[in-house]
């Protein structure tokens, strides 16, 4: 065991347009830019991936961790991929460099939110009630987050976001903000209502398919002061995000206005093709 400050990207996607040598270079480039922990301090570097049904980056990169091989867009260059004892958490490194990753799924819901789901292996049904996927989260014991997303948080869901804080008051319970988040948009409010039931949040970069996005993953995300287990390093972060009591210190570097608008521009083409 190790005492050191986790620095953690809480919303992470790899897509199929990323180059995945570059993806792992910019993550650790920018959580280890990360602002307001000392340099003396002994540090570990988290990924949480969150990813959509029909996407298993995670068990692809971890298929090449237990047999040293790899096809396709998964034939790592410069890193390496390395299992732990558990099933939900990989190592990566590269030149004394080390991210750890850990899987998750994201789950859309009937009502357009959408909930991330932490530390699982598990596959999740798409299009059903929120409340159920939420309380499928809390019977499974993982930790669960509803992440912020453009207009999704306004009128009629906005309402809905209200009382599910008030239903849901738990220590695994989180909203998280999101890195395509532009520096112009306030904080939202329903961070500093759930502040004050004490749900946190619990922040990441949510990186978009777009081959340019791949240089955006670890500029958000959050610090917490941990003991950690190399082996069961999924174990150790989330020991300490169940502990309400632990502070997770937001770092943000928010998207710009004109990529928040290009990035806007092309999630509506892309959606308006696939329809």
């Amino acid at each position: 065991m190790a005492f050191v400050t986790a620095v953690v990207d809480g919303h992470v996607h790899i897509h199929p347009c990323y180059d995945v040598d570059a993806f792992f270079d910019n993550a650790y480039r920018n959580l280890s830019e990360t602002v307001g922990v000392g340099a003396e301090e002994s540090r570990a570097y988290f990924l949480l991936m969150t990813e959509c049904a029909g996407d298993d980056y995670f068990g692809a990169l971890r298929h090449i961790a237990s047999t040293k091989s790899g096809t396709g867009q998964f034939q790592l260059r410069r890193w390496s991929v390395g299992i732990t004892d558990e099933a939900e958490s990989i190592v990566a490194s590269a030149d004394g460099q080390r991210l750890f990753i850990i899987a998750g799924r994201q789950v859309a819901c009937r009502e357009g939110l959408e909930v991330l789901l932490l530390g699982t292996t598990g596959k999740f049904q798409d299009r059903r009630s929120i409340r159920e996927v939420l309380d499928e989260a809390v019977s499974q014991g993982v930790p669960h987050v509803i992440p912020w997303g453009a207009g999704k948080w306004f009128f009629g869901r906005g309402k809905l976001l209200s009382q599910l804080l008030r239903e849901h008051r738990a220590p695994m319970f989180f909203l998280g903000d999101e890195g395509g988040r532009p520096a112009f948009w306030p904080y939202p409010r329903h961070f500093t209502e759930a502040g004050r039931l004490g749900v946190r949040d619990l922040p990441g970069t949510d990186p978009l398919p777009f081959a340019h996005d791949v240089d955006k993953v670890g500029r958000v995300g959050f610090c917490a002061k941990m003991n950690l287990d190399e082996k069961r390093p999924a174990r150790s972060l989330f020991q300490v995000l169940g502990d309400g009591n632990t502070a997770l210190e937001r770092f943000a570097k928010l998207e710009p206005f004109t990529r928040f608008v290009r990035n806007q521009v092309a999630m509506q083409l892309r959606k308006r093709r696939s329809s």
